[in-house]
């Protein structure tokens, strides 16, 4: 490619047909631009100007088609590096947290902290809790919002969240059938409140549909096919909470919370600050109704 700072005065010369006026405006003595300028002629074999004694400066054909070329390089090359001047500048946070949680409670929890830090970008990573715990270890993840891990280094704060039966509008049941549910087909998720939480009032669950994916639950929930159990703070429309289906019992608790990275940093402590706000607020509510 041909020399930047050649072209650039080239570019000039192109434009005040003066070598001498060129190396006014570049700061530079005349005989500097003529090695710019001898220096592109030979990288591009060709003559850029017609120039000599008693004849005024014209540019070539040659010349005049470079000249499309080099101001189209000059600016890719402006754009090049105000572009990683900015990318260098950007604040940004990588959030890791569970896809049940980032479609409900950490929602709101973007919107408000772009109304404090518009200029911070949060990148978001889904994953299991125990996944996101090994990314954070591993520098992947600046942070993470999931359920808890237990306590350790880095754990902003964790909160005992009511776990609830949510279900579609319009679900009916009534208490004398076998409720139907759906889970993740590893088994790794909130079933055993369930099926513990029916035992206790000797009442018969059974596992309607199954899915690899969070969606995929939520999917036959919303059809209207089964029940699932979710931390009441997660519950988002369409979902609601099975308060009107007679005969289910309490589930319990689940215990959420927020981990990071070791050292400071002012961003990741406002965000902390508002997923805390509303994780606890939500408890509040829960104890109120």
């Amino acid at each position: 490619m041909p020399d930047l700072n050649a072209m650039k005065s080239f570019l000039i010369v192109a434009d005040t047909l003066n070598f001498s006026r060129a190396a006014e405006l570049r700061n530079t003595v005349q005989s500097a631009i003529s090695l710019h300028i001898k220096k592109l002629e030979d990288e591009l074999d060709c003559k850029l100007f017609e120039r000599g004694r008693g004849q005024s400066m014209q540019l070539t054909s040659e010349g005049r088609a470079f000249i499309a070329y080099a101001q189209r390089i000059m600016d890719l090359n402006s754009e090049a590096v105000e572009t990683i001047r900015q990318t260098k500048a950007v604040r940004r946070i990588k959030l890791g947290t569970t896809v049940t949680l980032a479609m409900s409670v950490v929602v709101d929890a973007l919107r408000a902290f772009a109304d404090k830090n518009e200029s911070v970008q949060i990148q978001i990573d889904c994953d299991r809790s125990d996944a996101l715990l090994a990314k954070l270890d591993a520098g992947e993840i600046d942070a993470a919002f999931m359920i808890d891990q237990g306590k350790r280094t880095g754990r902003d704060f964790v909160e005992n969240m009511p776990l609830v039966w949510v279900c579609a509008d319009g679900f009916e049941l009534n208490r004398y059938q076998d409720v139907p549910l759906a889970f993740l087909m590893d088994g790794r998720d909130l079933r055993r409140f369930a099926f513990e939480a029916l035992d206790r009032v000797q009442r018969t669950g059974y596992l309607a549909h199954l899915s690899s994916h969070p969606i995929g639950v939520r999917s036959f929930v919303l059809a209207g096919l089964a029940l699932t159990v979710m931390p009441k703070v997660s519950v988002s429309e369409p979902l609601k909470i099975a308060a009107d289906i007679d005969g289910l019992p309490p589930l319990g608790s689940l215990a959420l919370s927020f981990y990071r990275k070791p050292g400071f940093n002012s961003d990741i402590d406002v965000l902390s600050s508002i997923l805390h706000n509303l994780t606890t607020q939500s408890h509040q509510n829960k104890r109120s109704q």
